[in-house]
């Protein structure tokens, strides 16, 4: 999505998260970013700077399930600008989704 992008940069960057977890991988094609855009009512965007939260049992397989929650810091028109957050109004907005995700 941003001019520097590579597989080597991809590498590197995945060294700053040390858990088993996290997942992280170069999409040259876009494809992730495709699915989940098609996921949240995007279809044929590219959703990157997305935050997504999921049910438990929820499974990724051929296409990635719609989440629970979601919010996002792409400032294109296309984009929900309801569900537009950025600074500490994502900060606020990912701590709320965290609470209602895990039922407090």
């Amino acid at each position: 999505m941003l001019p520097g992008d590579s597989e080597a940069a991809a590498k590197d960057k995945a060294e700053i998260f040390n858990d088993h977890r996290v997942c992280q991988f170069y999409d040259p094609d876009k494809l992730s970013g495709k699915a989940i855009a098609k996921s949240v009512g995007w279809e044929g965007m590219v959703a990157w700077d997305i935050y997504l939260f999921y049910t438990d049992g929820s499974v990724w397989s051929n296409f990635p399930p719609t989440p629970q929650y979601w919010m996002h810091q792409l400032e294109e028109s296309w984009a929900d600008r309801d569900r537009f957050h950025t600074g500490d109004d994502l900060v606020n907005e990912l701590f709320n989704a965290m609470k209602r995700r895990m039922g407090n």
